[in-house]
């Protein structure tokens, strides 16, 4: 895979670059329906206190600021994710003034966006149950892993 390629293919699998993300049809299907099924801000608060419990570190962000809840937080959190999935083609232009602030302004460790997108796709399993195929897992971690590209991209 050389990083001059648009994307890369290996196994028969399409790998992320920085350049682009192709999606299949199918992968946009299964991020667009599972989203608009599920109870955003009940699936974003339990990936949320999952990690607090799991990464009990990731909690000292988040220590203070006054009446801070994870259901609180949820409500942002899937706000941009929700943003993410309505423009699957361009998650980082809509993600440049949050990744500024993240870095910036808050100083978030960008090791925890890894966490805190594990967590949603355990929460999205559990959800989905059966549902929930290998396949399916490998479309969701695609999907995050541009999420947590995009946000962390005006760290230095």
């Amino acid at each position: 895979c050389r990083s001059t390629q648009p994307f890369c293919t290996r196994d028969g699998r399409e790998i992320l670059t920085d350049k682009m993300v192709h999606w299949t049809p199918e992968e946009r299907s299964e991020i667009t329906s599972t989203w608009s099924a599920i109870n955003h801000k009940a699936v974003g608060t339990k990936a949320l206190e999952r990690m607090f419990s799991v990464y009990p570190w990731t909690t000292r962000y988040f220590s203070t600021i006054h009446g801070f809840t994870a259901e609180g937080h949820a409500i942002k959190v899937v706000g941009a994710l929700d943003k993410a999935v309505k423009h699957l083609d361009d998650v980082k232009t809509q993600f440049k003034d949050l990744s500024k602030k993240h870095a910036e302004e808050l100083h978030i460790d960008p090791g925890s966006f890894h966490l805190l997108t594990d967590c949603f796709i355990m929460e999205l399993a559990h959800l989905e149950k059966c549902k929930f195929t290998p396949h399916t897992h490998a479309t969701w971690a695609k999907f995050f892993k541009v999420v947590v590209d995009a946000i962390s991209k005006q760290y230095h």
